[in-house]
Formats: C-alpha cells, structure tokens, sequence
C-alpha cells in the first residue's frame, strides 16, 4: 500500500494540499481544546503534576487529620492561580511509622504526611516549617480514669508529676521526650489498644494533645464511662506539627508550592480564621489559661525551628 502522506507531490497544488491538510488538524484541535472536554482533560493534566496523596484515617471514628487536610486545601488553594490546579486525596490507613516508610520508597503510596518534627525525620523527608495547628498539640493534657483527679489535684510541683506513669504509642516521638525529663513511660503497640491499658490501670495518664483529646473523650466514653479529661494541669514541650514531603523532584516541588501557600494563608488570617474555628471551643473548654503549666524540653527537636515569628504560635496566656 502506498504511503500517500510521504509520496505527496510537494509542488504548488502538493504545498497547497498540505497547509490545508495541517490547517484542518490545528483547526480541530483548536476546536477540541474549547470543549468542555477539551478544558477539563488540560485540567487533569495541570493537576497530575499537583498530585498530593496523603494517610487516610487509622479508624473510622479517628478526625486527628481532618483540621490539617483542611489548612493543605487553603494553602493550595491560595496558590491556585500561580501553579494551577490539583488533585488531595486519601490513600491507606497506616501508623506514622509505616507512613514514613511509604514516603520513602519509590513508588510509595503515599508523598504527604503531617506529622511533627524530629532530627530523625529531618533527615528523611523535607518539611514545610510553618506549623499546621501553631504549635498547639504541643500543649498536652490527659485522660486519666475518673477516680484519679484528687491524686492529680495535688499535683503542684513537675517532681510530684514523676509520681505517676504516662503512656504513649512505641513509636512516637514523645517516648524520648517524657523519658528524658524523668518521667515514666509505658508504651503500647497500638493507638487503639492504648485507650484500653489506660482504663485496666497499665498506667495513670495518656498524655493527649489538646487538639485530639476531646473527640478521643467522645469517641471511647462510649466503651469505658470512667475514662475523663484530667481537669488542673497542662504539659507543655515544643512540638511543632509540619507538612512533610519526599526527598526528591516532585517533592520539591510539592514542597515549595505548600509553603508559599502556607506564608499566604498566614499573612491573609486564613490560618488563624481555621485553628479559631477548628480549637477555640476546645481551647476555652478546657481551660488552658488557668492550668497549672509544666514545660520541659525536646531533644527530639532538630534545629532551626522558627520560634522567632510569634505570628506562626499559639500561646494559652493571650486571648
């Protein structure tokens, strides 16, 4: 069969033939490309290169997460016009350990994580150091079982606090933290499981971040009614909770466009409208301006933390 495009006479009539056989084409395409088809199918393209796949949550009931999803979409929204559209979805449950697993292979399933700082996922991932919730889960305070609250109402020294014993998931990072200021851990393989050691007297208190304790109070009263926010004291280390990306090309990329987005939100109060919605009501229920206060360090924390701009932190003594 004869190759008619290739054997085409290229004379007057055969020039003649080809702008208006090309002409046809970028006509089509033209045509194509104004569909609504046209557009959507450029908006699926421009948003592949903004694909952000995070964890989903590690319960049914488990709304730790949904706050900083929700500050993501902000900072991906306010950049919007400069880098195009985007695509934020969940992908599969897993604890913080395996996320950081995921975030480093190759074709990981995951390539955004929120989670807070330490040297060792300094190394790892590259952070956006705006943090997520302004330093709020670093203000913890505990689920206690109800017949406790007396034996923590005397409590007014950090020495009288090393009396009890605290616990926390292995892996997380407050392992180290609570050790190296003295206090004991006891430490559970599940997040789960651990609301369950509290309540079979494995340990006296779960320290909790204010951000996640009242929905955990809600969600596993139902099981263990004896289960109760302690009322007087509020710990405090430094714990800032950032965005997370890979250490490669598109990470990179991710990473710059979230903290551009993030600056944005900050310098617009979009941020503090959110943490305002998302906390205030928690903030106030709980009484942080009137706790006892107990600040110890973190040697977890890498450095270079921007503690110098007041605007990115959340302080209980102001209103």
């Amino acid at each position: 069969m004869i190759d008619r495009f290739n054997h085409l006479d290229w004379g007057s009539n055969g020039m003649k033939m080809g702008f208006t056989f090309f002409g046809g084409l970028f006509t089509l395409f033209l045509l194509i490309a104004g569909t609504p088809w046209g557009m959507a199918r450029a908006a699926d393209n421009a948003a592949a290169q903004w694909h952000f796949i995070h964890n989903a949550p590690e319960t049914v009931d488990d709304r730790r997460y949904d706050y900083h999803w929700r500050v993501l979409r902000a900072a991906l929204e306010a950049t919007r016009e400069k880098y195009g559209a985007y695509v934020l979805e969940p992908s599969l449950p897993m604890s913080e350990k395996f996320q950081v697993v995921e975030m480093q292979r190759a074709r990981g399933v995951l390539n955004t994580i929120v989670l807070d700082a330490t040297i060792a996922l300094e190394e790892t991932l590259q952070p956006v150091k705006i943090p997520v919730d302004k330093g709020l889960l670093g203000y913890r305070v505990f689920l206690i079982p109800a017949e406790l609250q007396s034996r923590f109402s005397s409590v007014q020294s950090f020495e009288q606090l090393r009396q009890f014993r605290f616990g926390q998931q292995r892996e997380w990072s407050d392992v180290a933290i609570y050790k190296a200021a003295g206090l004991e851990v006891v430490t559970g393989s599940s997040y789960e499981g651990l609301f369950r050691m509290l309540m079979l007297g494995r340990f006296d208190a779960f320290g909790r971040g204010v951000t996640e304790v009242s929905g955990e109070l809600e969600h596993w009263r139902k099981d263990y009614p004896q289960m109760a926010i302690e009322q007087e004291l509020l710990l405090y280390y430094p714990l800032p909770v950032y965005f997370w990306f890979p250490r490669n090309e598109e990470g990179s990329r991710h990473a710059q466009r979230v903290e551009e987005g993030m600056r944005a939100i900050v310098a617009n109060g979009t941020l503090d409208r959110l943490f305002t919605e998302e906390y205030a009501a928690t903030i106030k229920k709980l009484g942080l301006d009137k706790r006892r206060v107990f600040r110890i360090g973190n040697p977890q924390l890498p450095p270079g933390q921007p503690f110098d701009n007041q605007a990115y932190w959340f302080n209980p003594a102001l209103p």
